[in-house]
């Protein structure tokens, strides 16, 4: 994967997106696709998350899933490491990209450059948005309210089940296992980060309570520790 360095990365609110940033974005993501594509390609990301919310990734802690016994007790820095291995994938095709943020509380309208329809087709990603379903500001912030991990994370997971169904509707590719076959899923994804990002700064020690576990699988997540995934300064990146 590209390496972290000394300068941050940093990621911008989807709005503040010049041209050229947009069109770099869905170059590389378009490069990452199609069988030649070399390892991990975009479809390996995509499989990967199916296995998470399969039997096969029960234990894995991804998702709060209690019909499957899944806790969801990694549920964020799972999703943290993910959309960062996936960010620094798309750095090896086009070294200037950062993952942008979909802030779907301020801003309710998809993205226009990942909502055209022969890029939808060409990905094979079916929509049915309903803005309606989305969060509001005032369940985001009762969500933000708890001081404790594990209550809040299993909040914010809540709201982020509502931008799901919101954007995919009860067949669409968002609201299913293989959701990251969406490109919205990774600004999704890097929204719920940067929530998470300034929860951590107003509750400095309040930590996940598993830190010594290893992030499951090896093969992509890297066998890293919940602990080393806890400071995105630490990680290379930070929030526009």
């Amino acid at each position: 994967m590209a390496s972290l360095g000394t300068q941050a990365d940093v990621r911008k609110n989807a709005r503040d997106l010049s041209n050229d940033e947009w069109n770099a974005l869905v170059d590389a993501i378009n490069r990452l696709h199609g069988t030649g594509a070399a390892s991990p390609a975009y479809r390996d990301f995509v499989a990967l998350h199916v296995q998470a919310m399969s039997m096969g990734g029960m234990s894995w802690g991804v998702h709060f899933m209690p019909n499957m016994n899944m806790d969801g007790r990694n549920f964020l820095v799972w999703h943290r490491r993910f959309v960062r291995v996936f960010e620094q994938r798309l750095q090896q095709v086009q070294s200037s990209i950062t993952m942008p943020y979909w802030d779907w509380v301020n801003n309710r309208t998809l993205p226009t450059p990942l909502n055209q329809p022969a890029l939808l087709r060409s990905w094979s990603v079916r929509r049915n948005f309903n803005a309606s379903f989305l969060p509001s500001a005032a369940a985001l912030q009762s969500a933000l309210a708890p001081g404790d991990f594990l209550a809040f994370q299993l909040a914010l997971e809540k709201q982020h089940d509502q931008v799901h169904f919101a954007v995919g509707g009860r067949f669409g590719t968002m609201n299913s296992a293989s959701s990251p076959a969406d490109p919205i899923f990774f600004l999704h994804h890097a929204n719920i980060d940067r929530l998470w990002s300034e929860w951590e700064a107003s509750h400095p020690g309040v930590e996940p309570p598993n830190p010594n576990e290893v992030l499951e699988p090896g093969e992509i997540i890297g066998n890293v520790t919940v602990a080393s995934q806890l400071s995105i300064t630490d990680l290379g990146y930070r929030y526009a």
